[in-house]
């Protein structure tokens, strides 16, 4: 067996920890759900790049040496979901914490899965070329509405950890006076960078995960085990439907051959903004 690295990506509330989960369930594989503390990483992409090769060694030997490594968690296991269910103000707020969970020992050529998105997305011209990188994306006007229910900088538009290593990105933003127009923003810049650097095949829809139980996610990363898991759809969460549904899909539908197309028409926004609009039965 053969030792792997893979890096994991997406966009913010796209299914990555779902991802992260279902991939820690496979056979020999160690998933991580964003361990390291990226603002410590050299601001130079280059620089970044070995210090994130560093990590996944100094990880893989804690592994092998104490079954421990660091890691977001929820009572020491990584979950499907890092938020609860919406308080008594419709806002969904983080359960995990970051600190060492104990995983076992792995076999000794396991695959070892660490997930950042905005991190990862930032750094993937480099660092496909010295890992296994994927990037789980989802319908964008879904995404905008789980930023409308949640406490994260993409909620205002902002994304500290890609900004920390683009530059270019944090003036344009900064420079954006209106928030809706920050996050549509955001949401380009992690689709045109998922299709400028990675191949189709790396790229992973949210709702096809959902729809096979998992096993597109296995298949497409060559890993087996783990039971087909019984997930249930949310891009028609009852909570996105108390957001201005309307006015995220046509800041949407306004952009000019968005990267998103790639993955996601226009048709694709406007029907599941009229399913969001359409009372549940």
């Amino acid at each position: 067996m053969t030792p792997r690295n893979i890096a994991v990506t997406g966009v913010p509330r796209g299914g990555t920890t779902l991802a992260c989960h279902l991939l820690d369930a496979c056979d020999d594989t160690v998933a991580l759900f964003e361990p390291m503390d990226i603002h410590a990483l050299d601001p130079s992409p280059a620089k970044a790049i070995g210090q994130v090769d560093q990590f996944y060694s100094d990880t893989r030997h804690q592994l092998l040496a104490s079954g421990q490594a660091l890691s977001k968690h929820r009572d020491g296991t990584v979950p499907d979901n890092p938020f609860d269910e919406p308080a008594s103000d419709g806002r969904r707020r983080l359960v995990v914490e970051h600190g060492a969970i104990h995983v076992g020992r792995p076999a000794q050529g396991f695959t070892l899965v660490i997930k950042h998105n905005a991190a990862f997305t930032a750094l993937l011209p480099d660092l496909a070329a010295r890992l296994e990188c994927f990037a789980i994306v989802r319908n964008p006007l879904a995404v905008l509405a789980s930023w409308n229910t949640v406490e994260l900088p993409v909620s205002q538009g902002r994304v500290p950890a890609g900004e920390h290593f683009d530059a270019a990105l944090r003036l344009r933003l900064d420079q954006t006076p209106e928030r809706l127009a920050r996050q549509v923003m955001v949401l380009e810049w992690f689709f045109a960078r998922f299709r400028a650097h990675l191949p189709p095949t790396r790229v992973l829809r949210y709702e096809d995960i959902v729809a096979t139980g998992g096993a597109s996610l296995r298949q497409a990363m060559a890993l087996t085990g783990a039971a087909r898991e019984d997930l249930t759809p949310r891009n028609t969460r009852s909570i996105y439907r108390a957001t201005p549904v309307n006015r995220l899909a046509e800041a949407l539908l306004r952009q000019a051959d968005p990267s998103w197309t790639r993955w996601y028409d226009s048709n694709a926004i406007a029907e599941l903004a009229a399913a969001l609009e359409t009372p549940p039965a």
